[in-house]
């Protein structure tokens, strides 16, 4: 009898064990990283305030013409270039939604953005795959879902979200233009040869601050 009851709790015992066992097993699998909103590494300096009027927090939803040469078409190169040239961060961007905000007579306009492939240095690692932006916009946005957007970055710790940015809407030709000047800059010994390690997803370390500036001058900007 005695025997019988020393078996049966090495039974339970060893039917608890393995529970546990199991539940730290399932614990541990649901554990993945905790994905970060988009910041910069630490130690980065302030954002030099002659770049706010490139990093507008805007959007530009009509496509710009960069081989054009009408007055407008200048302009738009220009703060192309400069955005390009002075950017810490740029990355392809699929709108998942957008949507506005109405108090009274102030509108504001936001969208959801799903992070792609980066053109410019990489994501800091562990980025969430979505972005939430507040854009600045005179018109309202319409429905953007599934548009192609280049998102320009230029960090600014202190300040909430801790960046500044410019969404730009861009087509194939477009994003492999900017993957030619940056390669070219590497090639000319203007950038980082970090700046143009392109992979899908996230991770990655940046460049030096300010290293992009070459890619604007390669690109005749």
């Amino acid at each position: 009898m005695a025997a019988q009851q020393r078996g049966r709790r090495a039974h339970w015992r060893l039917l608890g064990g393995l529970a546990l066992v199991l539940s730290l097993g399932f614990g541990l699998g649901a554990c993945k990283p905790k994905e970060r909103p988009l910041a910069p590494p630490a130690g980065t300096p302030a954002m030099d305030v002659s770049h706010v009027a490139y990093f507008d927090r805007g959007i530009t939803t009509a496509p710009v013409v960069l081989v054009g040469r009408s007055p407008s078409d200048v302009v738009d190169q220009r703060l192309f270039g400069q955005r390009l040239g002075y950017a810490d961060l740029v990355v392809v961007a699929t709108v998942e939604e957008s949507w506005e905000r109405r108090r009274g007579a102030d509108v504001r306009h936001f969208v959801q953005v799903r992070l792609g492939e980066p053109l410019l240095y990489e994501l800091p690692k562990k980025t969430a795959e979505t972005l939430r932006l507040e854009v600045v916009s005179e018109d309202p946005l319409g429905d953007l879902r599934g548009e192609t957007f280049v998102l320009f970055v230029r960090w600014s710790p202190g300040e909430r979200p801790p960046f500044r940015h410019h969404l730009m809407i861009a087509d194939q030709e477009t994003i492999e233009l900017i993957q030619g000047m940056v390669g070219h800059a590497i090639e000319a010994g203007q950038l980082d040869r970090r700046a143009g390690k392109r992979k899908k997803g996230r991770g990655g370390k940046r460049g030096a601050n300010g290293e992009a500036k070459g890619a604007a001058k390669a690109g005749g900007k």
